[in-house]
Parts: structure tokens; sequence; C-alpha cells
């Protein structure tokens, strides 16, 4: 288990039965055993109220789970083990092709055979009627047949969460609120009674979080600020500004970056570390995979070819 893992407050706890109590942002249980975490990151980055863990039991045994919030988690465990699960309410559970979405209100078990490992994205009832924006009694959460694409689509969104808290022990916290709103809208089966669909955001609108994002460049930019600034919730403000944008407020500001960087490296303005620094990203490892990403080449091979 990791150093994080074991200082958390929110980790399991032994009890005096020999197992252990647990509490994440959306649920409280009991475990048959302590867990190896791979990750644990609760939201001291990202949106508030919302935990991402990545785990594994290395022998067979069970979990309880009263869940308060949402909970949407999926297997990653070896091939050949056998997981089993029994819920007490079977009604507040969705699982298809490795995918599980606990709801608010379920009580239940989940017991598994040999080695079981996953990730789970935890979030609590306030940050689900936040970014949701609606009350958790009246969302509409998506129904046990969903189909295969979608639920994959899921997956690899979680794949990505453990990516980029692998790559990056200080990911970009405006990546981890997308992908955290990303799985939530992924559950939500339609838009909850009375939300309207997000128009473009108005020339005003757009001109301050535009601003904002190149005054706030070298620093860490949120979801949470950028959405107060044009006086709109998460939710809506990502849905907006890619109805204006064409694209998601973290592939602008990539972009934007990008952008910064190349005119630093071009004008000799220092190091790849103080351009990295000064174009906001983390490191200047950091700064090369997002280049190899977005234009296929390092930042000084972009910059050699447009000189050639």
């Amino acid at each position: 288990m990791d150093d994080t893992a074991e200082s958390s407050p929110e980790n399991s706890a032994a009890t005096t039965d020999g197992t252990f109590a647990y509490a994440t942002s959306g649920s409280t249980g009991h475990l048959s055993g302590r867990p190896e975490l791979t990750c644990y990151a609760p939201s001291d980055r990202g949106l508030p109220e919302i935990t991402f863990i990545d785990f594994r039991f290395p022998v067979g045994g069970w979990s309880t789970h009263a869940v308060t919030g949402l909970e949407v988690a999926a297997s990653t465990q070896p091939a050949g083990a056998h997981h089993a699960v029994d819920y007490e309410i079977a009604a507040r559970l969705s699982e298809r092709e490795g995918l599980l979405v606990r709801r608010p209100g379920l009580n239940g078990t989940t017991r598994w055979v040999g080695p079981y490992a996953g990730r789970v994205l935890s979030f609590s009832a306030a940050a689900v009627e936040r970014l949701a924006e609606a009350p958790v009694g009246k969302i509409a959460f998506a129904a046990d047949g969903r189909d295969l694409r979608a639920c994959r689509s899921t997956c690899h969104i979680l794949d990505a969460l453990a990516c980029a808290h692998r790559d990056d022990p200080s990911p970009d916290p405006l990546l981890i609120e997308s992908l955290h709103l990303a799985v939530l809208r992924s559950v939500v089966a339609a838009r909850a009674p009375g939300r309207s669909a997000a128009p473009d955001l108005s020339a005003s609108q757009a001109g301050r979080a535009c601003a904002y994002i190149r005054e706030h460049l070298d620093r860490e930019i949120t979801v949470s600020a950028l959405a107060g600034i044009v006086g709109l919730s998460e939710g809506y403000f990502i849905r907006a500004f890619r109805q204006t944008t064409g694209v998601t407020p973290y592939q602008y500001i990539m972009r934007e970056r990008v952008g910064r960087a190349e005119a630093l490296i071009r004008s000799g303005a220092g190091s790849m570390a103080e351009v990295a620094a000064r174009s906001g990203f983390t490191s200047a490892g950091a700064m090369s995979r997002t280049f190899r990403k977005l234009v296929g080449r390092s930042p000084t091979g972009r910059t050699a070819v447009r000189r050639a």
C-alpha cells in the first residue's frame, strides 16, 4: 500500500473483529481484509467530494457497501479470477461488461473468489447533485441495459484516471475534473427533469473565460473557477463551453499551453523546465507528453520543423 493511502483519514481501519472499516466520498462499509492500493486520490485535486481508488485484493474475500452518493467501478482483476456479487437491494445496482454502478441507497455485499482488482470513482451525494444539477432522488441513472460501447467508454475513462495519477504525482486538476464529469455523465441516463440543454456561452461569458485562461495559464485552472467566472454550474459550463468552442475546457487550455510553450522555445526564453513552468505544465516531461499527443512531436522537434 502506498504512503499516501496509509496516511489518508478515509483509508480502511482495523476493527476488533479483524475486519476493516472504510469510508469513501460516497459510501461506508467493512472489508474482510486490507486492500493493496495502487492509487488513493481523495479530492484535494479536481472536483471536491470525489475519491478515485485503484485497488487489489490478493485473496478472496468480501466487502459491504452503504451508498449515500454514487459509485462507478470497473473490474481490472487478472484473467481467470472469479467475482461473485450478492446485493440486498439489486434494484439500486447495475452491472455490465465489468462496469458496476452503485446508486444512492444501496446496501449490499460483494463477495469474490481469488484475486480481485478494480477501480472506483466515488461521488458524495452533494457532488452528484451539484454536477447533475438536480436532487439525487430526481436523477435518472442509466439502466442495466446500457449498450456495450457506452460501458467500454466509461471503463476507458477510469483507465485514463488511473494513468493520469500514475504518470504525474500532481496531475492537472482540470484534467481530473473533466474525467470526473465524463464518468458522471456516462451513468446519468438523461437530463434531469427541468434541466435544459446548454446553449452557447454569450460573447461576454466566452470572453471572460478565455481571458481568465490566458491570464492564469502558468497556474492551476479549475472547472470550478471558470464556471464561477461566468456564473454557471460546473457541468453546465463544460457543456456550454464545448458547444461554443467545439472543444472541452481542458482541450482548449492544453492547446493554449502548447502555443505559449512553442513561442517561448522559439524566443529562447529558458530551459525546458522553465518553459514548462511558464506555460502551466507540471514538468518538462508532462509538457513533452502533451506535445506528442497534440502535435505528434516533442517540443523542440516541433520548433525545429518550423525553422526548417
